[in-house]
Formats: C-alpha cells, sequence, structure tokens
C-alpha cells in the first residue's frame, strides 16, 4: 500500500506550490494514450467533474479504479485518447496526475457532451449526487486549484469570457462567461459533478483556493453554510448564438 500523502496549507503569505502529485506511473502500469494529445495553450478556467463511480472505494483500490476509467474513456464507448482529466482527487484526499503529461503543464481534456475548451480538468474520484466529498478530498482540492490558478495565471475571483470550441451546451463559436472555477454541468448537459458537490464549487472550493492563491489565512466554512449555500450563477452566452439541443447526462 502507498503511503496517503495529503496536501497541508502553506504558511500565510506564501504562494501556492506544487501540492503532492502521484505521477501517471503510480497507477497506470505501463497504459499508454491510444492517440494523440494536445497542449491547452489558453487556460481560462477550472473545470471540476465527479467519476461518477461508489463512494466504497479502500486506498488501495483508488490505481484500479483509475486504469478502469482508463479503459472505459479509451474504449469504443467514448473513443478518447486517455482518460479524460488533468487530474484526480480521491476520497482520502490523495492528487493523483490523470491525463499524461499534466504535472509538466495543461494538456487538452474530453468530456462527455463535446469539450469546450480553454480549462484543465479536476475531477473528484465518486458519486456526488447526494454525497458530499470528503474533508480530505475538499481541502486536497482546493489546493490542486490554487496551484492551478497559480501555474495558468488565473486569479479565480473574476468572471472569464471564451468563444466555445463545441459542447451539447455551447454550440461552437457561441461567446460564454464563467466562473474561473465551474461545474462540468455549466459547460455540458449533464449532472456532473453532482447535485450535492455543485454547491460546494461556490461556498467552499472557490473561496478557499483563492485564500491559498493570494497567500491570506484560511478561514473553515461552518457546515451550516454549506448545507445552505446556493449554486454558482449560471455561465451566460452571447444571446445571437443560442445552445444546442439536449442530449442527456
Amino acid at each position: 500500500m502507498l503511503p496517503l500523502a495529503v496536501w497541508t496549507a502553506p504558511p500565510v503569505g506564501a504562494a501556492p506550490s506544487l501540492p503532492v502529485i502521484r505521477p501517471r506511473s503510480a497507477w497506470a502500469k505501463g497504459l499508454m494514450p491510444t492517440g494523440t494529445l494536445m497542449a491547452e495553450t489558453d487556460v481560462r478556467f477550472l473545470l471540476i467533474h465527479h467519476t461518477e463511480t461508489p463512494n466504497t472505494d479502500a486506498p488501495d483500490d483508488t490505481a484500479q479504479r483509475l486504469r478502469s476509467i482508463f479503459s472505459f474513456h479509451t474504449g469504443r464507448q467514448r473513443g478518447w485518447p486517455d482518460v479524460a482529466y488533468n487530474f484526480f482527487v480521491d476520497r482520502y484526499g490523495v492528487i493523483w496526475e490523470g491525463r499524461q503529461g499534466s504535472i509538466a503543464g495543461p494538456v487538452r481534456g474530453d468530456a462527455t457532451g463535446g469539450s469546450q475548451g480553454f480549462a484543465e480538468l479536476a475531477c473528484f474520484v465518486g458519486d456526488f449526487t447526494s454525497e458530499a466529498p470528503t474533508e480530505d478530498a475538499l481541502t486536497s482540492m482546493s489546493a490542486l486549484l490554487a496551484w492551478l490558478g497559480a501555474r495558468n495565471g488565473l486569479d479565480l475571483t473574476t468572471p472569464t469570457t471564451f468563444v466555445s470550441r463545441g459542447s451539447n451546451r455551447w454550440r461552437a463559436g457561441t461567446q460564454v462567461t464563467t466562473d474561473q472555477i465551474a461545474g462540468h454541468r455549466d459547460m455540458s448537459r449533464t449532472a456532473c459533478p453532482g447535485d450535492a458537490l455543485y454547491p460546494l464549487l461556490a461556498a467552499r472550493l472557490q473561496p478557499a483556493a483563492v485564500r491559498l492563491l493570494h497567500g491570506t489565512s484560511p478561514a473553515t466554512a461552518s457546515p451550516e453554510a454549506d448545507a445552505t449555500a446556493s449554486a454558482p450563477p449560471a455561465p451566460s452566452p452571447t444571446p445571437t448564438s443560442p445552445p444546442v439541443a439536449s442530449e442527456g447526462p
């Protein structure tokens, strides 16, 4: 069993450093991309997903879980060249490199419903339709988002605008404005990252990542605030280019 490595906060005032990330080689067992991967040269926001897999994995199960996801994503049903996401965070707070090369720099991802582009993809391992991620997972994801914000020159506070490369929510050529930390459902017609997780993007992940990114003292959100938090505002398109019809989750 590999030792668990959960991220801990840097001293107040310090810029976010690279959190402990297990490289792709720690789970892939030689599995290589099946096609060409492309760099994402213009990252404007960070996109949160969940794997929609059981929340019962033991620490030793994550590597096999990621290999299973690789098989699904590169198989006939999806046909992508690698796992879709740049990074995974499991329920124990361990961060894993996903798509090959993601620690070294941004790599274009894939997503159900098509990829609008301009994002790095961070995925919670588990199903958060009715159950929130663990505190360890939320803490590590916040650290990951802060580091990704720093390396991509994002402040994680102001909305960003881009022209979609095409998804089943935002047709190619649509101008979209969204928060710099967004959920998959904001970009595609899907329930991902789950109803229990989605409100936490604005209530927990974005404030925590901003505190870490800008070197201010972290504060602990109350359970009551988490329970009553409203979902982040929906992205807004340019009205002259409407979203396409739904294709399901």
